[in-house]
């Protein structure tokens, strides 16, 4: 049966699971689903459980997920049934799924049951397939399953016993790229409340300390994506999902909280926290503390632990958005601030086999005599700004537009309209000699200019302000102060990156700016191949 988009898997509660057994049988399904798949465990017993006993099964299903799913891969636990097990025991309750996303396919690992009449979001005609895997294993790995995991896995100190259950429990995040490790916390958190669960997620000043901080998503969309997860796992709880712009969010006020679940790179934020309530009279919250998972899809200068920013350094060189159309020729719009190393990336495409037109050169043309742009430079500053030979001298219109934002404004209008003339014209030309590859139009105001509108899709060259600033002074022999003036002179990374198509960044080593533009280029190339 060939993949297909979304699925779901039952899985049989087993309490001699083993972490390979269980391994093997959610591997076999990823190989069955492209992109989503729902994990929903049954028959799980009504008495004498423990909350982290289930915590770990769930653990092991996104630490499974992330070894061996692709990057983008989304796995889903489904939590009803377990929450239902640990709060009402004596209760047997069977949970229909709503999903945001339609089933295409039911995976069990028997036939005993007939799990279609669980799902209320299926495809007419949905498929069903019975995973044939062998999870007889030796005795020394029969007997260790569950049991034996609570005694051996390492936890993290925590300022409760990881079994209690809460009223009111909050949590805090950037949740940028919804991945695994947010899952174990949303999860755990979830597994533990019994009544709301209260949710911070980043926005402001907060996340531009982030390594590229433009690729995170609006917050809104955040929360957006957040919500769908969190109906898909467990309906039934009172969610408040707020943007927060400090450490401390809704626990800095909120006295019914009682407990808070961190990681443990953020252990220390919760203690600030306690101390903030503590000295506003409220009571501290209990701490549980889960462990940061590793990241075997980790690359060269990546980190070892999965994290967002990991997530956002591999969508460089990526097409995070889709091109606008397609024709041949193929316009790429490519800008970028100063020293963003938009040059380089320009010089690496026409190595590629690119044709480069350099707005920077036609703006010198633009400025030539006989020109209407000329015409009206004189007209408006005056013969003054001409050298011997009658023609523009840039340094000395420079004082006079860079010192005044209206003469600025008033260059643009006169230079831009004739810029985009001139490459029109050479495009065209190009047309005439039947050129069917792809045209970059290297401009450091694409966006300002409203060029981008002439282009299939732009490319944008980005830089941390930091690293702008040394560049320039390093390069230009200026002033912090005057690079860093420069820099805030022109348009935002955040505002070029809002409209980009693929992002590049060069902070990096060259072979790493190299193997985004190849990575960008060869789905333009596929992309046209189409």
């Amino acid at each position: 049966m060939a993949p297909v988009n979304t699925g779901i898997l039952f899985l049989q509660f087993n309490p001699l699971w083993t972490s390979h057994g269980l391994s093997k049988i959610v591997l076999s399904a990823l190989q069955k689903v492209d992109k989503l798949l729902y994990i929903k465990v049954k028959g799980l017993p009504l008495s004498e459980t423990k909350v982290s006993t289930y915590n770990r099964i769930v653990n092991q299903i996104y630490n499974i997920s992330s070894r061996n799913a692709v990057d983008r891969f989304d796995t889903r636990v489904v939590l009803t049934d377990f929450r239902d097990s640990l709060i009402s025991p004596s209760v047997c309750v069977i949970n229909k799924l709503h999903t945001s996303h339609t089933i295409e396919t039911i995976l069990m690992t028997s036939q005993e049951h007939s799990y279609a009449e669980f799902l209320e979001d299926k495809r007419d005609g949905i498929t069903s397939e019975v995973l044939h895997i062998d999870t007889n294993f030796k005795d020394h790995d029969q007997h260790s399953g569950i049991k034996h995991q609570e005694k051996t896995e390492n936890h993290l100190p925590s300022s409760t016993d990881e079994d209690n259950i809460y009223d009111h429990v909050v949590i805090g995040g950037t949740f940028d790229n919804l991945h695994s490790g947010h899952k174990m916390l949303i999860s755990a958190a979830i597994l533990r409340c019994k009544k709301s669960l209260t949710i911070g997620v980043t926005d402001g000043i907060m996340i531009k300390t982030k390594k590229l901080w433009e690729l995170i998503e609006p917050c809104q969309t955040r929360i957006k994506k957040l919500n769908e997860f969190l109906m898909d796992v467990e309906p039934r709880l009172q969610y408040k999902v707020v943007p927060i712009t400090d450490l401390y969010g809704p626990t800095a006020d909120d006295p019914a909280l009682q407990l808070l679940v961190v990681s443990e790179e953020t252990q220390k934020g919760g203690m600030k926290i306690n101390q903030l309530r503590q000295e506003k009279g409220l009571s501290k919250l209990d701490i549980y503390s889960i462990s940061v998972i590793d990241d075997n899809h980790a690359g060269a200068g990546e980190e070892n632990k999965i994290s967002s920013s990991s997530f956002r350094k591999r969508l460089l060189g990526s097409h995070i958005k889709p091109p606008k159309f397609k024709s041949k020729p193929y316009v790429i719009g490519l800008t970028g601030g100063i020293a963003s190393g938009k040059t380089t990336i320009s010089k690496r495409l026409k190595d590629l086999g690119a044709h480069i037109i350099s707005c920077d050169h036609l703006g010198h043309l633009a400025y030539k005599s006989g020109t209407e742009c000329y015409r009206q430079m004189i007209e408006y500053f005056g013969a003054g700004i001409l050298n011997e030979e009658n023609e523009i001298d840039r340094k000395k219109l420079g004082p006079l537009v860079f010192s005044n934002k209206d003469h600025l404004e008033s260059l643009n209008k006169m230079a831009w309209p004739e810029i985009r003339r001139l490459y029109n014209k050479e495009i065209n030309e190009l047309k005439k000699q039947n050129f069917q590859g792809v045209i970059v139009l290297d401009a450091a105001v694409l966006l300002e200019a409203g060029w981008q509108e002439d282009c299939a899709e732009v490319w944008v060259a980005t830089i941390p302000k930091e690293e702008a600033v040394k560049r320039i002074v390093e390069r230009d022999h200026i002033t912090v102060e005057q690079a860093t003036r420069r820099v805030e002179s022109q348009l935002s990374n955040s505002d070029r990156v809002a409209s980009a198509n693929v992002v590049i960044c060069s902070i990096w080593e060259p072979e790493v700016t190299a193997a985004q533009v190849l990575k960008a280029w060869q789905y333009v190339q596929e992309f046209l191949a189409k």
